[in-house]
């Protein structure tokens, strides 16, 4: 449950490839979910009403029952998930190769009596992405041109895992660049910014992502679920050639780069490399952020994060290259979010390893504050 952003943005990258723009006469009121003889259906209005007011009918509840209580609060954050695309980039994107191979298997996760899963899909993504809010879970089944949207769950799996949507390797490594879905996604990117000039971009990890597109128009950010020095380095060399110009940049990374393992040398160098690479985007000013610590319990678990102590050592290491290099060390305007070394309970998310609606705020107003320097 915890990769429903994955798997939102991932459809919608790869399931713009054969589009018809065709216009659904009705929308999915249930979504089926399969597994083998075992069906288990829940009607679409109940998971928007669920968003909306936190009232769980009988239907989710007995859906409900099969999640932990994390899990469930997950479901909760992921209906809450908006992403708002840049459609022409996306237009580009469903004639590249890449996007063409990916989505041969995209619709088998979804079963229809049809030969028009790819269209159904298509026409969900385009409408989900052209509503006011933007593409969500519920965008895109209230747009779904079926009465019943039926997932497969062991096809699902098996296209979560040619995506990389989650990982069984414990701590992961970084190998982002060779997955399907980071290159989409990074090539999104190269068609929503091609020649474009920005007064500033973000790169980082997934706690960067989650604040999306808003910190203002002239803003762009490039940051990427998993990202480490080492797949940041890969993205700015794809980047480069799109001749993007970034005035400001602010490099958020060094969590995930103590999660994977990275000594403090290989993320020093992959750091270095990173901020030559932003240099040649134009940028006269470049911030480095603290990595971000996890709360007490999260950093425990090696299945979510690195211990915090890793985590301090990475940004002793931030601050050095910061130094050797001349540019700023921000880590004054991010205190409010921790304590003791470890991110405050009452701001993360249900994982530990992220941060909830008030602690992005908190973090926005921090960036916000950092580059108006």
């Amino acid at each position: 449950m915890r990769y429903l952003r994955h798997v939102v943005l991932g459809l919608s990258l790869c399931v713009l490839s054969l589009t018809t723009g065709a216009t659904p006469c009705f929308a999915a009121e249930q979504i089926v979910f399969r597994y083998g003889l075992f069906e288990q259906s829940l009607p679409v209005a109940d998971l928007r009403k669920y968003a909306e007011t936190q009232q769980v009918s009988s239907n989710l509840r007995s859906f409900l029952k099969f999640f932990t209580p994390e899990q469930q609060k997950e479901l909760y954050q992921a209906l809450h998930v908006r992403m708002n695309l840049d459609l022409v980039a996306l237009d580009k994107l469903l004639n590249t190769e890449l996007a063409k191979e990916t989505l041969s298997g995209v619709s088998q996760g979804i079963a229809r009596g049809d030969k028009a899963g790819v269209q159904a899909l298509n026409a969900a993504v385009i409408l989900g992405a052209s509503s006011q809010n933007g593409l969500g879970i519920l965008s895109f089944l209230e747009a779904y041109p079926s009465e019943r949207l039926v997932i497969n769950i062991p096809a699902a799996l098996e296209i979560g895992s040619r995506l990389n949507l989650y990982s069984t390797e414990i701590p992961p490594k970084d190998n982002l660049s060779s997955t399907p879905l980071w290159q989409l996604e990074v090539q999104y990117q190269k068609f929503a910014t091609q020649g474009k000039q920005y007064s500033a971009c973000l790169f980082g990890d997934s706690v960067t992502a989650e604040l999306g597109n808003t910190l203002g128009p002239e803003t762009f950010n490039f940051a990427l679920n998993g990202l480490s020095g080492i797949s940041l380095v890969e993205q700015l060399k794809l980047l480069l050639p799109t001749k993007v110009k970034c005035e400001k940049a602010i490099i958020a990374i060094g969590g995930n780069d103590a999660w994977y393992g990275l000594s403090d040398q290989l993320f020093a160098n992959k750091l270095q490399e990173s901020i030559s690479l932003v240099k040649s985007f134009g940028s006269k000013q470049i911030f480095l952020i603290p990595a971000f610590y996890s709360t007490d319990a999260a950093a425990k678990n090696p299945t979510i994060s690195a211990t915090n102590s890793r985590v301090e050592q990475i940004n002793l290491v931030l601050n050095q290259v910061a130094v050797k290099e001349n540019i700023p060390f921000e880590s004054q305007e991010l205190q409010s979010l921790n304590q003791n070394n470890a991110l405050k309970d009452n701001l993360s998310s249900e994982d530990g390893a992220h941060l909830n609606n008030e602690g992005i705020n908190i973090y926005r107003q921090a960036l916000l504050k950092i580059l108006s320097k």
